[in-house]
């Protein structure tokens, strides 16, 4: 089956600093072109008398096939990502961010520099997410076939030429810049948790199921919303969820830990995945302190605990 192309979900036109000469330019020539490359490659490999065709035109057709494939995905990821006002609202994604690079703005730093240190080449910037160790990892790719084994890519830069010479010549760093400036991250907060989620099926556990005698509660709410709540689970401390690496040291490593967040969803299930990087037993809880509540469990003032 031919591989679709997906529409533009935004509009060229309203883009701060690029061009709608340029976004065009790069979806009608850039992405559609690998869309037909590899329909074309398809084509090929559906047809080969697999037993008998020499092994170089085996090895060609599927290096090209996987660079003209990881061209189309790249691209749709790019294009989605664009479209809003580069703001990153404070949310689960922020509190990863900051977990992992220390800040948003530390994270920016490094995103940026990367890019730009690409700069008159070719190859992508990619924000990934990595089951393997827990956390988001910014990465360097080059001839659309270096992506990192078995992670998710959340956030993706194309630093190939075509997706800037229209407008900015030979200045990349510009075109970053503007990138930048263009991020919709309503868009890449919901591709990071559903990355999230596809890595913690595993490691969820119901209210009832947990045991408050031997596991070590640890109530990993946003900062805000934890100022703003009046009680937590009976049992448990709280921990910022942004500075793992600070509090991890403080745990019991003889009992498991079952972390939990408001609705148990990207914060609870990323905090999982990150403790068990560092080798702690961890689960987080299904529902969050709301599923909780909702089956009547116990629970004390936040004062008190």
């Amino acid at each position: 089956m031919d591989i679709q192309l997906k529409p533009l979900s935004l509009d060229p036109a309203k883009l701060d600093g690029l061009s709608e000469q340029l976004l065009r330019s790069h979806y009608d020539n850039n992405y559609t072109g690998a869309a037909k490359r590899l329909n074309a490659i398809r084509g090929q490999l559906s047809q080969l008398a697999w037993d008998t065709t020499p092994v170089f035109t085996i090895n060609g057709l599927k290096r090209e096939e996987l660079i003209a494939a990881n061209s189309v995905y790249l691209h749709e990821l790019y294009f989605e990502n664009l479209g809003g006002d580069g703001v990153l609202p404070s949310n689960g994604l922020s509190i990863a961010l900051t977990r992992d690079f220390g800040s948003v703005e530390r994270w920016r730093s490094e995103f940026t520099a990367l890019a730009k240190a690409m700069g008159g080449g070719s190859g992508w910037a990619i924000l990934n997410w990595s089951p393997r160790e827990g956390r988001l990892v910014n990465q360097w790719a080059a001839d659309h076939t270096h992506l990192l084994a078995g992670a998710t890519p959340i956030l993706a830069l194309d630093m190939y030429e075509h997706a800037y010479h229209l407008d900015f010549g030979a200045k990349a760093a510009a075109y970053v810049d503007a990138f930048m400036r263009n991020i919709n991250w309503n868009t890449v907060y919901p591709r990071y948790g559903a990355a999230v989620k596809a890595s913690a099926l595993s490691f969820g556990v119901e209210p009832s199921a947990v045991n408050q005698a031997t596991a070590q509660l640890i109530d990993v709410r946003r900062a805000e919303t934890f100022a703003d709540a009046n009680d937590m689970i009976t049992g448990a401390r709280y921990a910022d969820p942004a500075d793992v690496s600070g509090w991890v040291g403080t745990l019991d490593p003889e009992r498991p830990v079952v972390v939990y967040c408001l609705h148990g969803l990207d914060i609870g299930r990323s905090t999982a995945l990150s403790l068990r990087a560092r080798g702690v037993s961890a689960q987080f809880m299904e529902g969050g302190i709301e599923a909780w509540r909702a089956v009547q469990l116990p629970l004390v003032p936040k004062a008190a605990a």
